[in-house]
């Protein structure tokens, strides 16, 4: 080790001190100006910190490093710490013969020589043996100098003990220790600093490494899973999450305990990662320590979430370019996600290499086998073969993934080093080679495994390599509320999901299985998983066209036959047909089959969509995305559509039955509460659809309501015009639901998203239903613009107040209330993010017009649009309200007020300007 990382190691802030502490000492000269003393040393204390943080944070503005800005604030409290320790022990003692064995040192991420802006400052005093008049004079230093610190204004972590007692303390509490190992002397003997040192490094360490490096390996499973398993997460955690500082800082915890390795130079002197891939770490580090000190400014506290709303914030202040503030954003976490991706694999690598440990795997034979064709195994893993094989065979680099698949080995942290290396070695007409395209496929044809090969395959750059279209997709933002994932997180959890049909027997995975196992060409499955979001780097909302386009390039080089190749392009070109048809369409009219069969063929493409449709429905943002409502929609198109194509399925007859059953379910359950008659009334006099989309907790909610409702009509002496309204708070999934219950009459669907708009809450879904006999049952999924459920306790009184006040006067104006909470929203949200889509079908519905309404989502949307239809004379029928990925995704059944369709281009033409002139177009 040369001597400037020793320079680095005694003290890493050593460079920035003499310059800090000659500003001290003039500062306390002119304080004093001729006095003997300073009056109030607090307040000396704080006007110096105040000048000099200030000037750090306009070097951090100007674009001065992470680390190099940490270290300057170390540096700061360092010889901030030093003055005021030694004016301490001045007052305190005649002479430094006088004072008892002490000293100051700093601990955790101040002893390391890195403080964000409001990181705590962590302290240790420190003692040799003391008598018990030495016990009080030490109790008298730490309490002035702790005073003072608290006068100033800082956070301050801190302990007191003797050198034998926290060597025991740290060997019980491993927290300790990992503080304890970056601890760094501010001031004090060098004589007890020392001695501390060796009984540290003897009685905390030597003879411990073991215990300690499982530990912080366990420790960093335990948090990844914590913080979501995956770096592309789209809230992380920039201290604790996957490639997080904390990842960074554990790699080098467990190298110095483990072979005394402190800085990334010794790291690449050993061998263990190349110099690129060290200053890859560096720069990774640097950067995620420049981001969470701009988060700690804007947030003017500690904070680690890089929340939606944070992004934003930091986005601006960095100065990222970008033609509006979600570009920036999307600009900003693609940088994040590339760098916080290098620290997770190059650490999880360096980690992996450390365990490893050489051993024979028993063979089905039970014999022992040593290696597969010409990749030893080691520790049960493939690792690198012979000197230069790989780059004498580089086809090897995917040859390893296609054994890694057929024996269920992983791939070890040295073969994995060595390909993301050797990577250059895939260029060019090697990339065409028959044996690539077989190889490839090979994997995409693998049941159960293709997302557990393709990922690592991902991580290293592989899989770009083989397939380009995917590469641009790495740590591709798109910044939308419901969708957790990067756009190749997303992919990828997709092809996962799609092995876990072959493994998963429980719900709602095993429904699946059957129809893959029907699948003769799996291989065409996975492709268009893999491929069907490529189109999104053009920055599309419809990205399906673009990525359909690369599709068309993939098969080719593929050399896939015309008709594997249609049934490809097919699936990436409709991965939505499902989803939107199922969920947007009534199925109960036969032109809504007969379209989806037309543009679906046949019965092979039908399983294949379906299979599709489910895996990129669980790969959104997980199970809870996938509520069992959607799938039941999804089935029943499925069954309707099979139906048409020829196979035979029972399901008319099961429908009925089911529904027959379920008022009897419903009777048993309300016996006490709701009349037979009631429950018999609600289901004759609400659609087969009603029945198909309502969960049955929602049905016996809703029959509750009615109830009230009717009750409330009986019990007044005038007719009622006050809705009944049920909110039931899903905190832990982060909505609310409203159920409200009243006469179906002119405004009532505009007046209550009104009066959401007007308390700034959002709509999440609206489900709106009409029963024949006048009750309209309108069920919405709300919750305030930045995430959390609108908490009953608080909104339901003024939102009930307000929607009583609309009910009982003809006109009521919700806009001045709305533009209020518009006001009030961060930038970000208030902007557009593509263009809004307008279309009437007039054919698809034997009696309403159908308005499929794709715009962004913004508070107020839905009651401004409610308002145009009511001012044109039309009537919401039934309505189909999702806001998923930032966008509002409306379908609404529509039929003039005075009864018929909405058919004249003329009509139709005006209600487009009136919607246009609603949304602010």
């Amino acid at each position: 080790m040369g001597s400037a990382d020793k320079e680095i190691l005694t003290d890493p802030v050593a460079p920035f001190l003499k310059p800090l502490e000659k500003a001290l000492r003039e500062a306390e000269r002119e304080a004093v100006a001729g006095e003997k003393r300073i009056a109030d040393r607090a307040i000396f204390y704080r006007k110096f910190l105040q000048k000099e943080l200030h000037a750090l944070r306009m070097e951090h503005s100007l674009g001065k490093g992470g680390r190099t800005r940490a270290r300057g604030q170390a540096a700061l409290l360092t010889a901030l710490l030093r003055h005021i320790w030694g004016s301490t022990m001045e007052r305190t003692f005649r002479s430094a013969q006088d004072a008892p064995p002490l000293l100051l040192a700093a601990v955790g991420g101040f002893g390391r020589g890195e403080l964000c802006p409001y990181s705590d400052v962590d302290i240790l005093f420190l003692s040799g043996p003391c008598s018990h008049e030495e016990e009080e004079r030490v109790a008298e230093v730490v309490q002035e100098v702790l005073y003072t610190l608290w006068d100033i204004g800082l956070q301050v972590g801190h302990s007191t003990r003797q050198v034998e007692e926290i060597v025991d303390y740290a060997n019980r509490d491993l927290l300790t220790k990992t503080a304890l190992l970056e601890a760094r002397l501010i001031s004090g003997p060098q004589a007890l600093w020392k001695n501390f040192q060796a009984f540290f490094e003897q009685g905390c360490l030597r003879g411990r490494e073991d215990e300690y490096v499982e530990w912080r390996m366990e420790d960093q499973r335990e948090r990844h899973a914590k913080y979501g398993g995956t770096v592309l997460v789209q809230e992380p955690h920039i201290k604790n999450g996957c490639g997080s500082l904390r990842d960074y800082q554990n790699l080098f915890w467990v190298l110095r305990v483990r072979e005394g390795i402190r800085t990334t130079d010794s790291l690449i002197k050993s061998g263990r990662l190349q110099a690129r891939e060290g200053k890859r770490l560096d720069e990774a580090y640097d950067f995620l320590l420049r981001v969470r000190a701009e988060m700690h400014y804007v947030e003017k506290r500690r904070s680690d979430l890089l929340t939606l709303g944070l992004q934003a914030k930091v986005a601006s202040s960095l100065r990222y370019p970008g033609p509006n503030l979600l570009r920036r954003i999307e600009e900003c976490m693609r940088d994040y996600y590339r760098h916080a991706r290098v620290i997770y694999q190059l650490s999880n690598l360096v980690f992996e290499s450390l365990a490893k440990r050489k051993s024979r795997v028993p063979s089905e034979s039970g014999g022992g086998v040593q290696e597969i064709e010409e990749f030893p195994l080691v520790d049960g893993k493939l690792e690198s073969p012979p000197r230069r094989w790989l780059r004498e065979n580089p086809l090897g680099l995917v040859k390893a993934f296609v054994l890694s698949e057929r024996h269920g080995v992983e791939i070890g942290p040295g073969l994995a080093m060595e390909i993301a290396r050797e990577l250059p070695l895939l260029r060019g007409p090697l990339l065409q080679r028959k044996e690539v395209r077989e190889m490839l496929l090979s994997l995409l044809s693998s049941k159960g495994r293709v997302g557990r090969v393709l990922r690592p395959m991902h991580e290293l750059g592989l899989l770009g390599r083989l397939v380009p279209e995917f590469a641009p997709l790495t740590c591709l933002v798109q910044h939308e509320f419901y969708h957790r994932y990067t756009a190749d997180e997303h992919t990828l959890l997709c092809l996962e999901m799609l092995d876990r049909i072959w493994v998963d027997p429980n719900p709602p995975f095993s429904a699946y299985r059957s129809l893959l196992e029907n699948v003769e060409r799996p291989h065409l499955l996975a492709l268009a998983i893999l491929l069907h979001d490529t189109g999104r780097v053009m920055n599309r909302r419809h990205h399906a066209e673009e990525s359909a386009t690369n599709t068309v390039r993939v098969a080719k080089r593929l050399r896939l036959p015309p008709r594997e190749l249609a049934t490809v392009v097919f699936l990436v070109s409709n991965h939505l047909l499902m989803w939107e048809t199922a969920l947007r369409r009534d199925l109960e009219e036969k032109e809504t089959v007969e379209e989806f069969c037309r543009l679906v063929q046949t019965q092979e493409r039908l399983d294949l969509l379906m299979i599709l449709t489910f895996v990129d429905g669980e790969g959104t943002a997980g199970s809870d995305s996938w509520s069992s409502w959607k799938e039941l929609l999804l089935w029943r198109l499925y069954r309707a559509a099979s139906a048409h194509f020829g196979r035979s399925f029972s399901g008319e007859g099961e429908w009925k039955r089911s529904k027959e059953e379920l008022a009897v379910r419903m009777k048993e359950r309300l016996q006490a509460e709701v009349s037979v008659e009631e429950i018999d009334a609600h289901f004759e006099n609400l659609p087969a659809g009603y029945f198909l989309r309502c969960p049955e907790e929602q049905i016996w909610r809703h029959l509750l309501a009615v109830h009230a409702f009717l009750y409330q009509q009986v019990v007044t002496v005038e007719p009622s015009l006050c809705p009944v309204i049920d909110w039931i708070d899903v905190s832990e999934q982060g909505y609310s639901k409203v159920i409200v219950v009243t006469w179906d009459r002119a405004r009532v669907f505009a007046r209550i998203c009104g009066s959401f708009a007007a308390l700034g809450i959002s709509i999440l879904s609206a489900d709106v239903y009409s029963r024949s006999d006048g009750i309209a049952i309108d069920t919405f999924c709300v919750c305030l613009p930045e995430g959390p459920a609108a908490d009953a306790d608080q909104y339901l009184p003024p939102f009930s107040r307000l929607l009583a006040q609309a009910f009982s006067v003809e006109e009521f104006d919700f806009s001045p209330l709305v533009e209020k909470q518009i006001e009030r929203l961060p930038e970000w949200m208030r902007q557009a993010e593509f263009p809004t889509r307008i279309h009437f079908d007039t054919t698809s519905s034997r009696w309403c017009t159908i308005l499929d309404l794709e715009t962004p989502d913004r508070p107020g949307l839905l009651y401004r649009i409610a308002s145009a239809f009511a001012a044109g004379g039309i009537d919401v029928v039934s309505a189909r309200i999702v806001t998923e990925k930032g966008a509002a995704l409306d379908t609404f059944y529509l039929r003039k007020t005075g009864g018929g369709k909405l058919e004249d281009d003329k009509d139709i033409e005006r209600l487009t300007r009136r919607l246009r002139r609603a949304m602010g177009m």
